[in-house]
């Protein structure tokens, strides 16, 4: 049985003992932890130490940290999903997902055909979903929200291995053609475009930046479960999401 782990602000990990409290103290009393019980904390960054809680109460517990390494929840591949503003919920939807698939970075951005009345103004709010998600899916790191940028920002990023361009036009190509090419991939960039998707000279654009134009077959996806699907794709083509021995 796996330990529960949970998510501490930066700093609370470097010391003999952490005091949790807040939402994390919470989780403790959701899931009705008493002193002696086994944990592992963790800072959001990839921080991890395994500790002991020696004592909690209604308003914060402290735990004795151990020096015992902890194992590994994060992928191989960093993988930065750039997502089209959306409407709130579905925004939202897609931010809580990716960070349970295990996303490293998530960058929001502007596009031609962007929902105009999405929100762009609500990072506190993302950031904080992501560590919820990250907490709730045992990750050792909560990824970076970033944005709203502009489109042109994103396709001129070059610190990723594989830029990819997640489009419906009929020029997109298969995502396991791709992997054909480029079997290993330590980085890279995922693009999912709004729910009207991407112009013609969006497309123009990124392709004349050296991205791959790829599809998610021939069915029209919502934009949000099209995030959804690259991230998960990606991870498994590039990352450590595997179908179980048989």
């Amino acid at each position: 049985m796996s330990l529960p782990r949970f998510i501490v602000p930066p700093g609370a990990l470097s010391g003999r003992t952490a005091v949790v409290s807040g939402p994390s103290l919470h989780h403790f009393h959701v899931r009705r932890l008493r002193s002696g019980r086994t944990i592992i904390l963790s800072d959001g960054s990839g921080l991890q130490r395994h500790g002991v809680i020696v004592s909690i109460d209604r308003h914060r517990a402290i735990v004795e940290l151990r020096d015992e390494a902890a194992p590994e929840r994060e992928s191989p591949l960093r993988l930065v999903l750039a997502q089209a503003l959306l409407k709130k919920d579905k925004l939202e939807w897609a931010i809580e997902k990716a960070t349970e698939l295990g996303a490293t970075e998530i960058v929001v951005f502007a596009s031609q055909r962007t929902v105009r009345r999405a929100s762009s103004g609500r990072t506190d709010r993302w950031h904080r979903i992501a560590r919820s998600a990250a907490q709730q899916s045992q990750r050792s790191t909560v990824p970076a929200i970033t944005g709203p940028v502009l489109y042109s920002e994103v396709t001129s990023r070059h610190s990723e291995d594989l830029p990819l361009l997640f489009s419906e036009r009929g020029n997109a190509t298969r995502l396991a053609a791709v992997q054909q090419l480029r079997p290993r991939a330590s980085s890279i960039l995922a693009v999912v475009g709004p729910e009207g998707g991407f112009d013609r000279d969006e497309v123009g654009h990124a392709l004349a930046a050296g991205f791959h134009a790829v599809g998610l077959g021939p069915r029209i996806l919502r934009a949000e479960t099209a995030a959804v699907a690259a991230v998960t794709l990606c991870q498994f083509l590039w990352g450590d999401l595997q179908a179980p021995a048989p």
